[in-house]
């Protein structure tokens, strides 16, 4: 919050906007007392709180890389390296078995339209009756396969995009 004497209700002030994370003009919507409580942005219109702008840090007051050499601070930059490591290797396992999960649904997406071709494809409506096995062209998602019917009026189906649930009649 800013005190401020002489800016009232009304006035233009620069300050960094949340919407835009730009610093833009704004206008100050609400005050209490001499602190700025809401700003509105002029470049967006979003009202929002007002927050103070920092000035930038000099170079002496950046922080560096430290070297560590022995004790406590070692084991616990040490430990920091490898959980950023670890979290690192998550996130590559997680990839992977995403894109595999997504292959396998592509491979049993074409095979099912090999065996069922699209020459019986019904167009989907939400007020028809399907069956397992049918297969659906969707306006949106393409031609698929009804993997499973499951009351009280939704179906599962086999999407090029993987598996989606849809209303139907049952």
């Amino acid at each position: 919050m800013s005190k401020t004497g002489s800016l009232t209700a009304g006035d233009r002030i620069d300050t960094k906007c949340t919407r835009c994370s730009d610093i833009t003009g704004h206008v100050i919507v609400a005050m209490v007392g001499s602190e700025i409580i809401k700003v509105e942005c002029q470049a967006c219109g979003s009202v929002h709180k007002y927050r103070e702008t920092r000035a930038p840090k000099s170079k002496a007051q950046v922080s560096t890389v430290k070297k560590v050499r022995n004790g406590d601070s070692r084991k616990e930059a040490i430990s920091a390296a490898r959980s950023a490591a670890a979290k690192k290797a998550a996130q590559t396992r997680a990839a992977q078995r995403a894109k595999q999960e997504a292959e396998a649904v592509m491979i049993a997406w074409k095979t099912a339209m090999v065996a069922k071709g699209s020459d019986g494809a019904r167009t989907y409506n939400m007020n028809e009756t399907f069956t397992k096995g049918d297969v659906v062209q969707h306006p949106t998602f393409g031609m698929g396969e009804v993997q499973t019917v499951t009351k009280p009026n939704k179906m599962e189906v086999l999407f090029e995009d993987g598996v989606k649930v849809l209303r139907c009649r049952v």
